[in-house]
């Protein structure tokens, strides 16, 4: 079978196609046949060696992928042949190990799926987790309510901005050019804002009548922080997921009291469910309820073969990608 790995971390062509033999399920797993794998912002931290929780070289990216049980280890009950499944990293000891067309995994890392769910749409819903999180944990927001997403048409973009439709709330994307502004506005976005040709406090003073948003969801930080909490409205919270953009050389505190607003930063990681097993796994299933009842509608940019993984990382590393990109074996 393929299997992607590296041996030591740097750019895309790191990543190596190796034919290796398919793994036997030990007791309490299951071998899954994949059928779509998500590529996402994790999976190339991890082949950057930049990651918060690397797995141990030689490695192989990836967070999620959906397929069909294929065969059960001994022991294993609650799981047959020929179902279809989701399983994420977020249930294994290590992140990272999913792009491969077999992989054996604990029985209980994985998610049964309905029939009418879709394999591509599921290979998206690590994205969704994530979103589903900060939206019912770390903000609470009530129906009519406003948040501030960036990077809009990106795989999170897509799931922030249909939970926090599905949830009532007005949606305000910023996307990075004229495209992937209309790409946010086909998702939901109540409003979008073009950065590069329209000032983001400005429009946001205009939709907002002056008041401000409140919250917004930044997956970049650092140096956005200051800019991030003008934009909230009394009482609003800064969601930071990611921090892309490295750490804040400023004074936190001067830098919250400097405009009277009583804001407040979240900095959010998904970790935080780490040892949450039972509260992170009924999250995932109420998100898998949602999708087969048609309340979330991943996006999928492209779906490029397993072998072209390191194209799929130049791809999402360019910032060109519009939703979710997935390999398939």
């Amino acid at each position: 079978m393929q299997l992607i790995q590296f041996t030591a971390p740097g750019p895309p062509g790191v990543l190596k196609c190796l034919e290796v033999p398919v793994p036997e399920p030990k007791a309490g797993e299951v071998l899954i046949r994949a059928h779509a794998i998500g590529v996402g912002i994790p999976d190339t931290l991890i082949r950057a060696g930049t990651y918060g929780h690397m797995p141990p070289l030689p490695a192989t990216p990836g967070t999620e992928l959906s397929g069909v049980i294929e065969a059960v280890g001994p022991g294993v009950t609650d799981r047959q042949v020929g179902q279809r499944v989701y399983t994420s990293a977020r249930e294994r000891p290590h992140r990272g190990g999913h792009y491969a067309a077999y992989v054996a995994t604990p029985a209980e890392a994985t998610f049964v799926l309905p029939d009418n769910v879709d394999f591509d749409a599921a290979a998206a819903l690590a994205n969704y987790q994530v979103a589903y999180h900060i939206f019912d944990d770390a903000l609470r927001l009530r129906a009519g309510e406003s948040v501030l997403v960036h990077a809009a048409a990106g795989g999170m973009g897509n799931a922030l901005i249909d939970l926090a439709k599905a949830a009532g709330l007005v949606v305000i994307g910023v996307a990075g050019n004229e495209g992937k502004a209309r790409f946010a506005r086909d998702l939901g976005a109540d409003h979008v804002i073009d950065r590069s040709r329209e000032d983001v406090a400005v429009r946001v003073g205009e939709i907002t009548g002056g008041r401000g948003v409140d919250a917004i969801i930044d997956p970049v930080a650092g140096p956005t922080i200051p800019g991030n909490l003008a934009l909230l409205a009394p009482c609003g919270v800064l969601v930071i997921y990611g921090g892309l953009g490295g750490k804040a050389a400023l004074d936190l505190e001067q830098t919250l009291r400097a405009r009277g607003k009583s804001p407040a930063i979240r900095h959010f990681t998904i970790h935080a469910w780490d040892g949450l097993v039972e509260e992170r796994r009924a999250g995932m299933r109420a998100i898998i309820g949602m999708l087969a009842a048609g309340k979330l509608k991943p996006r999928i940019h492209a779906v490029l073969p397993l072998a072209e993984a390191a194209r799929a990382h130049e791809m999402l590393e360019s910032g060109a990608v519009l939703g979710k990109l997935l390999l398939r074996p």
